[in-house]
């Protein structure tokens, strides 16, 4: 008797074990089915003329390129510049058909090759690969604290890859999917799904990544008809990517080709990194109106040019001055800002430049250059507005304004 109880137990544990199990494979399936069909409506992903995905079939480097292209950038911007792209694909192992998409991907630093020269066309995506690209397209650089051999821990931390992942040698093309379909519907997933942006309405608002530093660089962003992008007029943070297609003030459209000198200007001492963190209390000093989103389309002499207001970076020069009147005893005392006779403050601050003033400007970023004008005398009005400088399609460098009174 006791026999048969003690069997009864094993049998009623291992039944429980498997209704989990067949309950965690349901929805792993159920997973599956999803992504699936959500990538082949983006047309991220297709299947064969039968619509069979092929879902359990490994996935080589060159087929994991056309879809990041298909997801990162506007096909009409593509075919207009396939002779570039083509022409940058510099590996000897890359097909001609796909010599388009390794090109775009290696131009922008999207996808990268081997020591040796090559791209390992061929070679099978390994979870690793697979989840350093998602980060990057998501715009989490290396810097920010992974790298390759933890890229895997980092996306699953996010909750933007299974945890089963990393156990894997090598990933499915149902894997990509699935990576696909958490990555484009995150709130993390701002910067991917550029390239179906084109088919949506106008203004319709892309997901957007929801930190305060905008680690994607596409908060706020909306889409045109035609895949143009309004540039945010919220504060978010817009990193430009090769291939957007901004509509300006006049509207004409205004093409970017060239983002390799962002946030790497050779007298910098590196990347700018998030806004300054605040050292007094900022809601006690003015709080001024962000500056409009302008994107400023003027063709001269030397060039075709695009002016682009950063609002972010307008930010960040604001809170580096409220950081400067709280470190300044002329400005501040006993925890809050000094007033004038008439209880005014002795500090007052517009985003923008008046116009016809002559200003100051400098570049790249250096937080000396506010703090230094503002010690020199404290009390006064400080006009301040940043601004992004592309000639033919190339960026330039961030422009920072100050004006005085």
């Amino acid at each position: 008797m006791k026999a048969k109880r003690v069997w009864s137990a094993v049998l009623c544990a291992g039944l429980a074990l498997s209704m989990c199990v067949n309950a965690g494979a349901a929805a792993q399936n159920d997973e599956l089915r999803a992504a699936a069909s959500y990538v082949s409506e983006q047309g991220v992903m297709v299947g064969d003329q039968n619509g069979d995905m092929a879902l359990d079939q490994t996935l080589s480097r060159t087929e994991l390129a056309v879809i990041l292209t298909r997801i990162t950038v506007n096909p009409e911007h593509l075919e207009a510049e396939r002779e570039l792209y083509t022409r940058k694909c510099e590996f000897p192992d890359v097909p001609e058909w796909a010599r388009l998409y390794v090109g775009y991907l290696s131009f922008n630093g999207l996808m990268v090759g081997y020591d040796d020269g090559s791209f390992g066309a061929a070679d099978l995506v390994t979870p690793a690969v697979a989840c350093t690209v998602i980060l990057r397209h998501l715009g989490y650089p290396e810097s920010s604290g992974w790298d390759y051999s933890t890229a895997c821990d980092k996306l699953i931390s996010l909750g933007l890859a299974p945890s089963e992942l990393a156990e894997k040698s090598v990933v499915t093309r149902g894997d990509m999917a699935i990576l696909l379909y958490r990555a484009m519907r995150s709130p993390e997933g701002g910067s991917i799904g550029v390239g179906d942006a084109a088919a949506g309405e106008a203004g319709e608002n892309i997901p957007q990544d929801g930190t305060g530093s905008s680690a994607s660089g596409r908060q706020g962003i909306t889409y045109n008809t035609d895949g143009s992008i309004n540039i945010p007029s919220d504060g978010s943070r817009y990193v430009p990517q090769a291939g957007d297609v901004i509509r300006c003030d006049d509207g004409s459209n205004y093409t970017i080709t060239d983002v390799s000198r962002y946030d790497k200007n050779m007298f910098a001492s590196g990347p700018v990194g998030d806004l300054p963190e605040p050292t007094c209390d900022w809601s006690l000093l003015e709080q001024p109106e962000l500056p409009e989103a302008e994107a400023r389309h003027y063709t001269g002499d030397k060039g075709d040019y695009l002016r682009i207001c950063n609002i972010y970076e307008t930010r960040r020069m604001l809170y580096t001055l409220y950081n400067a009147i709280g470190d300044n005893p002329v400005t501040w005392k006993d925890g809050a800002p000094v007033r004038s006779p008439k209880g005014n403050q002795l500090v007052h601050i517009q985003l923008t430049i008046p116009e016809g003033e002559s200003y100051q400007m400098f570049w790249p970023w250096r937080a000396s250059e506010i703090t230094n004008i503002f010690n020199s005398v404290p009390p006064g009005t400080y006009c301040m507005q940043a601004w992004d400088v592309f000639k033919d399609g190339i960026f330039q460098h961030t422009e920072y304004q100050i004006y005085t009174i």
